[in-house]
């Protein structure tokens, strides 16, 4: 974990989740890279992070109408990943190793002192970055909650490929002209509206033209290419197949919850099927892989029941 010299922190303005939001400077790959993180509810109440899903359109503001539906007696925090939402977007090489370095040093941040556990719920990709400290940070967790797990980028889920095997397609996007340009393509309304369609929301009414508008500007923040192409080329998977969270599982010191998306994609729901056979606790949503997101209030229900 990183130290307190580490960890600078400043104020922001801009809210996702009804809460406050603030800016920590954390070191990343020897960098200092800026992470937005926001708090809502009281300081002494239960702690739950929530961790968003990683994709193009990343940001906290996925947890908003989950946090519109909790107990107001919890202190809900969740944070944009480097790369993604408010957070900063340099230019470096994405991966799961980096994002990993993340969620240890916001715990840290968050540490009370009272030795209270904390409550993680992470959606979609982020759930294996959570997995993979099960060894170094459960014994601080009173449960963790995956909801709509995934473990594999898009291109490595379609073609059933690893992520390395795409490491030209993220050179491509890295170089200067030709990679904004591509990107640009893979982010236009239409394409954005397929993928939200296919594999996100089953309510096909939240498709408004506004709503793709503001995806869209998500994806198309300065920066945003480089880690949005690591997500969908596999560069953010912690490993090729789901033997590795399998394994992750007997490393856990605390309750799994897993929430499965009745309605994700076949190959996405195998997995999560895969998983839930190691968890404490099953549930399901008739959602897709966005369903933190369009189900908010029904997980809040379900994540907090005994």
């Amino acid at each position: 974990m990183q130290s307190a010299d580490d960890i600078d922190v400043t104020m922001s303005l801009r809210s996702l989740i009804g809460g406050i939001p603030e800016n920590l400077q954390i070191k990343l790959n020897g960098r200092d890279v800026r992470i937005t993180l926001e708090r809502r509810g009281p300081e002494n109440g239960d702690l739950w992070v929530l961790l968003p899903a990683l994709s193009t359109v990343s940001t906290r503001g996925e947890w908003h109408q989950f946090a519109d539906a909790m107990d107001e007696q919890c202190q809900l925090v969740s944070f944009d990943w480097p790369g993604f939402g408010d957070s900063e977007r340099p230019a470096i090489a994405y991966d799961a190793n980096a994002l990993l370095q993340v969620l240890p040093a916001i715990l840290q941040h968050l540490d009370r002192g009272d030795q209270a556990k904390i409550n993680v719920v992470a959606a979609g990709h982020s759930a294996p970055i959570a997995l993979g400290l099960a060894e170094q940070c459960s014994r601080q967790w009173a449960q963790i909650v995956v909801v709509a797990p995934t473990f594999r980028g898009p291109l490595p889920t379609m073609t059933g490929r690893s992520g390395q095997s795409f490491n030209w397609v993220r050179r491509l996007v890295r170089l200067p002209l030709v990679g904004p340009l591509l990107y640009r393509l893979n982010t236009s309304r239409p394409i954005l509206k397929l993928m939200l369609r296919r594999h996100v929301w089953v309510n096909r009414d939240l498709l408004t033209p506004q709503r793709l508008r503001e995806q869209q500007n998500i994806s198309r923040q300065p920066g945003a290419r480089f880690a949005s192409v690591a997500f969908v080329s596999g560069g953010l998977d912690a490993a090729s197949d789901s033997r590795w969270w399998l394994k992750q599982t007997q490393k856990l010191h605390c309750p799994l919850h897993v929430v499965l998306a009745n309605e994700a994609p076949p190959r996405s729901k195998q997995e999560m099927l895969t998983l839930a056979d190691k968890a404490d606790r099953v549930s399901g949503i008739d959602g897709r892989l966005g369903l933190h997101q369009e189900f908010g209030r029904l997980l809040a229900e379900t994540v907090s029941a005994s």
